[in-house]
């Protein structure tokens, strides 16, 4: 009898003890689940504030129109790496008093290093994004000398003078130019929009002020345009199959 009285304590004491366990299991679940909607929260309040409403992403999923558009994929994508833990401004230039071009760089708490380019709108009084680049960090640092050879290729071919030729062998086959909020994409609209060019009294030349290497195959370049516009720039360069560079992303003001 005594030992059927102290299983049965036993099983109790077991029972009282899983559901003990259990109880921990689901408090964790629900701290780990109002940890997830705080920081979830957090990042929609940051992009709201940071981001024009009207702002642009491109990332390796390609181009994202407006806040709506891409702030859940900026809460995912900052989530699922622990959020951002360092950010460093690589380099910064005004145009006029109403826009910045930025080149930065930013390290996720599981280790992913990425490359930004921001435009910022600094017009009413408030400072946010009309557009970001971002891709993930890889590979060597070191500038392909076969740039500055497609720079100066973009610079010759622009000085003659025939827009076509100049987007349809500098330019990739999806690029996109943006400029004042509006956005171009593939040669025709891009030979359109430069047929300034064809002018002959129209010339310039690029000055390179920052150039980040951001993969192999990918880099980022503001620089200043000198000649007919002296303004700055922002060009991304992607290097195509053949191992030449053309540009993905464009754009000035």
């Amino acid at each position: 009898m005594m030992t059927m009285i102290s299983q049965l304590i036993a099983y109790r004491r077991n029972i009282v003890f899983n559901l003990f366990l259990l109880l921990i299991a689901f408090s964790a679940v629900a701290q780990e689940t109002n940890n997830d909607s705080n920081n979830t929260d957090s990042y929609e309040n940051r992009i709201e504030s940071e981001y024009h409403p009207r702002a642009i992403l491109i990332s390796k999923e390609g181009l994202s129109e407006g806040r709506d558009a891409f702030k859940t994929q900026l809460i995912e994508f900052y989530k699922s790496r622990g959020g951002m833990v360092e950010f460093e401004t690589k380099f910064k230039i005004p145009v006029y008093d109403i826009l910045e071009y930025e080149i930065s760089s930013s390290q996720t708490a599981k280790g992913g290093s990425y490359a930004h380019i921001f435009i910022w709108s600094k017009e009413q009084g408030s400072e946010q994004k009309i557009a970001e680049l971002v891709f993930e960090k890889s590979g060597s640092s070191e500038i392909s000398p076969e740039l500055a050879k497609a720079r100066k290729n973009w610079e010759k071919l622009c000085n003659k003078h025939n827009s076509k030729n100049l987007v349809t062998e500098l330019y990739t086959e999806d690029a996109i130019y943006y400029n004042r909020g509006r956005i171009l994409r593939g040669h025709d609209q891009l030979s359109q929009e430069y047929s300034y060019m064809n002018n002959p009294a129209y010339s310039l030349q690029l000055n390179p002020k920052h150039i980040e290497v951001v993969a192999e195959d990918l880099i980022f370049e503001i620089g200043m345009c000198s000649g007919s516009y002296n303004l700055p720039y922002i060009l991304v360069w992607k290097q195509q199959d053949d191992g030449s560079w053309k540009i993905y992303f464009d754009s000035n003001y």
